[in-house]
């Protein structure tokens, strides 16, 4: 298949990510495409292949930490065409690279120089972690969370629920949010770094989902969980303008993930429309089957564009949060057109599991709210818009 012809040639990326797209992309196939049917048959990720993804080639632990900690310190649209390949390949692998940015920036963006040193040393190593946000009512509005922090002594004793958090089973670190003072409400929310093995700190669920195979997510429960007062991240109340910040820049590589989902449903879609006969004419033959493509396909390079947009300035000294959402919200509903195109064309066989396609909408309707739902980016978008 002639990727280039199909889907537009990224003239806008320098030869040396040129490379690194060519790498990866390579590294997935290798890796990664072999084991992608396993993966969705029983849930799980081999331990070898976990190894491979946090050592090189792969290193997707190691991608955004500085490089005086052992660190990659790539540049956001690097760290996007990375994105963009793994989405391609094999979505539920996504988190390994989605959910170590969303951990890092945290550290790299918060923390104190004492704290980088101690934890992004591990990162880089290949330590995995999690990232608990979303409290087990409150969900989209984090800054409703009940989850709560007290001060003691030299500790901070947490206890509340957090739930869908990816990779909390195999995580050697938990960054966490809680309030210290819910009379504050967001201006008392905190963040943490937490320990694997920490006393009081639970998964109670394993999150079974139709999609993303693989990735494992969980429900936790905080019990008089002590944490040492040096684990929390910034000040009192740091907490919620942090964690909004990370997903303004983390939003951004999962929207390229999208657009990989979204290539490889058109791929698929555009293969077997060529080779699908039906009154003695294959469906690509058909002006309608054409139109829908060419549809998609100018959609698929837009969101492409719009990320790339978002990723530049992301590099950049600029504030982008709402194109942040825009790259985020278009590149969600371009892979929700895209797996929802391949499954019609597909006909009955759309169904059949000896074809991709079914898949690729569960992973797709799976992944759509992961960092906020297109409702939660529309409203961003609108209110940076209406309120400038």
């Amino acid at each position: 298949m002639n990727e280039g012809k199909r889907i537009m040639a990224n003239t806008f990326y320098t030869v040396e990510q040129k490379k690194l797209q060519g790498t990866y992309r390579e590294a997935v196939r290798e890796h990664i495409a072999p084991l992608v049917k396993q993966i969705d048959q029983t849930d799980r990720i081999p331990p070898e292949l976990v190894k491979k993804l946090v050592e090189a080639p792969f290193s997707l632990t190691a991608l955004s930490v500085p490089k005086k900690f052992g660190g990659l310190e790539m540049d956001k649209v690097s760290v996007c065409v990375i994105a963009e390949e793994i989405g391609y390949g094999c979505p539920a692998l996504i988190p390994f690279l989605e959910i170590a940015q969303l951990y890092t920036h945290v550290i790299v963006l918060g923390g104190t120089e004492r704290q980088q040193e101690r934890f992004l040393t591990r990162i880089a190593r290949g330590d995995i972690g999690c990232y608990a946000l979303t409290d087990e009512g409150p969900g989209s509005d984090p800054a409703s969370m009940k989850s709560t922090a007290a001060l003691d002594g030299d500790s901070f004793v947490v206890n509340g629920m957090k739930r869908l958090i990816t990779f909390a089973d195999m995580s050697d670190l938990f960054a966490i949010f809680a309030n210290e003072d819910l009379a504050k409400g967001a201006k008392g929310i905190s963040a943490f770094i937490v320990e694997k093995g920490t006393p009081g700190l639970e998964l109670t669920k394993h999150c079974e989902c139709m999609g993303l195979k693989g990735h494992r997510a969980y429900n936790l429960a905080f019990t008089d969980m002590r944490i040492p007062a040096e684990n929390r991240i910034g000040k009192t109340g740091d907490g919620l303008r942090l964690a909004l910040k990370v997903l303004s820049k983390t939003r951004i590589s999962l929207a390229f993930g999208y657009v990989g989902l979204a290539r490889a449903a058109f791929e698929a879609a555009a293969a077997f429309a060529q080779k699908r006969e039906i009154a003695g004419k294959v469906l690509a033959d058909k002006q309608n089957i054409q139109f829908n493509l060419a549809e998609l396909a100018t959609r698929i390079d837009a969101a492409r564009l719009l990320a790339y947009r978002a990723a530049v300035l992301s590099g950049q000294t600029y504030e982008h949060r709402k194109e942040t959402s825009m790259a985020k919200y278009f590149a969600g509903d371009t892979l929700i057109a895209a797996v929802d195109l391949a499954n019609r064309i597909h006909g009955g066989f759309g169904g059949d599991t000896d074809y991709p396609v079914e898949r690729y909408l569960r992973d797709a309707y799976t992944w759509i709210a992961a960092q906020g739902t297109n409702d939660v980016q529309k409203l961003i978008i609108s209110r940076e818009i209406l309120n400038p």
